[in-house]
């Protein structure tokens, strides 16, 4: 089965008072999955890169309403989202905490429900693998381009757009799963 795909992919951050926090969206329209052994620079129609910077609670808001506008479209056909663990290491520090990662999960899995958009959770250790070395990797997937010391996706410099890049790699990760289940599905 080969098929087209937009796909949403989010790493988000919950606004703790007086912190700031930032939000990475990456949306993907990815074209004929399950037509190539890889999916390459070639798969990907369009990507857009975004960053909302979370300083107080208008900011979150924005975010939300965002997203909301964006799910109303009906043009997004999955929603990828980094899930929020907390680890025992890191437990310490966070106890008594209100955790605002879950909260803005439970959140953005709520607006998928509401626009009946599928949402997958995946950890951030899942996308570890796909540096930006791994990406621009002129063998395999050639997204990133390296330029000096750093690396574009596009228009987008990596070193501004970390979350955003996170999101990407969350997209890509799934997107790249996607096409292994229609490539078994094809007859």
């Amino acid at each position: 089965m080969i098929k087209d795909i937009n796909v949403l992919a989010i790493d988000p951050s919950g606004y703790y008072k007086n912190k700031k926090a930032t939000i990475g969206v990456a949306f993907c329209a990815w074209e004929k999955l399950g037509e190539r052994n890889l999916i390459t620079k070639k798969n990907l129609k369009q990507v857009s890169l975004s960053q909302f910077v979370i300083e107080k609670d208008l900011d979150l808001e924005a975010f939300y309403s965002y997203l909301d506008n964006t799910l109303a479209t009906g043009t997004i056909d999955r929603v990828i989202i980094e899930d929020y663990i907390l680890y025992e290491e890191s437990m310490g520090a966070q106890v008594y905490q209100q955790q605002p990662t879950s909260k803005t999960i439970g959140v953005i899995e709520h607006l998928c429900n509401k626009h009946n958009v599928l949402s997958y959770l995946q950890t951030a250790a899942l996308v570890k693998l796909w540096t930006n070395k791994v990406l621009a990797s002129k063998e395999y997937w050639q997204f990133l381009v390296k330029e000096k010391n750093s690396y574009r996706l596009g228009e987008f410099k990596v070193s501004k757009n970390r979350h955003a890049m996170d999101a990407f790699r969350h997209n890509f990760y799934w997107t790249l799963g996607e096409n292994k289940k229609c490539k078994e599905n094809k007859t």
